[in-house]
C-alpha cells in the first residue's frame, strides 16, 4: 500500500516557500493588470498592507490573505507535504 499517495513532494523549506509565494503573488497581480489599489478595493485590505506583504516587510495573516484572494476567485488549500 502506498501511504504517500495523498502527499505532494517539495524540496523547499518554509522560508523558501514564503519567498516563492510572494514572488508568485506579485507576478499574478501584475499579469492580471491589478494595481495594489485595486487589490485593496476588491479585498477591503489596505493598500499599505498589500505593499508591506509584497516588499516582504510583513507576512499576511490568514484572514488578510483570504480577503485578498476571495474577490479574485482564489482560496488557500492545505496539502500534505512529503518530506525528503
Amino acid at each position: 500500500m502506498d501511504y504517500d499517495i495523498n502527499y505532494i513532494e517539495t524540496s523547499y523549506n518554509a522560508k523558501e516557500l514564503h519567498d516563492i509565494f510572494i514572488k508568485e503573488f506579485i507576478q499574478f497581480r501584475k499579469e492580471n493588470n491589478l494595481t495594489q489599489e485595486l487589490f485593496a478595493k476588491y479585498s477591503n485590505v489596505k493598500r499599505e498592507k498589500i505593499a508591506r506583504i509584497e516588499s516582504n516587510y510583513s507576512s499576511p495573516s490568514l484572514l488578510s490573505l483570504l480577503k485578498i484572494l476571495a474577490p479574485i476567485g482564489y482560496t488557500i488549500k492545505i496539502e500534505k507535504v512529503k518530506k525528503n
